[in-house]
């Protein structure tokens, strides 16, 4: 007799989550290179791909954390996250105009940008595959939820840091 759940083969395990995750972090990326491809980016173009990509990282969050992993982990890996992306965002030279809210930014630290977006990416990837492949590869699901959460906070802070230093500094 079959047990629950087997029924399905190797499959069972992936889920609607995953395609939605998968869709998050692909729209990441598109945004992302979108980005890479314009002059200027406007205020609201700076949080696209970070949105995405945190949409992306808070689902594998819950997924790891839904199997017993610690929080401490991923709190740790959303604040060094958090702190290289703000710092990123206050060593980026930007130029922008005076009179409509967009930037221009340098093509490397747009490219960075996507590199980033590009991690998350295979990050979930990764969690598909191990999803599809059995409880063999929880410890490459567990850290590639870490690394999607640091390279998600790292964007995000990164958009942050660029909108705050539009509006004071400059």
């Amino acid at each position: 007799m079959q047990r629950p759940g087997k029924g399905l083969g190797l499959i069972h395990n992936l889920t609607l989550v995953h395609l939605l995750l998968a869709a998050a972090g692909a729209g990441s990326v598109y945004l992302a290179l979108r980005e890479v491809r314009r002059r200027y980016v406007s205020q609201w173009r700076l949080f696209a791909p970070p949105a995405l990509a945190l949409v992306a990282a808070l689902g594998l969050i819950l997924i790891q954390l839904g199997q017993g992993v610690p929080g401490w982990l991923f709190g740790t890996a959303l604040s060094v996250g958090a702190v290289l992306g703000f710092a990123r965002g206050f060593t980026i030279r930007i130029q922008h105009d005076m009179y409509r809210p967009i930037l221009n930014i340098p093509h490397q630290a747009k490219l960075l940008l996507l590199g980033v977006s590009m991690a998350v990416a295979a990050a979930v990837g990764c969690e598909i595959v191990g999803a599809f492949m059995g409880d063999s590869f929880d410890q490459l699901r567990k850290w590639s939820a870490v690394v999607a959460s640091a390279c998600a906070a790292a964007m995000l802070l990164r958009a942050v840091a660029l909108k705050i230093r539009l509006h004071t500094f400059t």
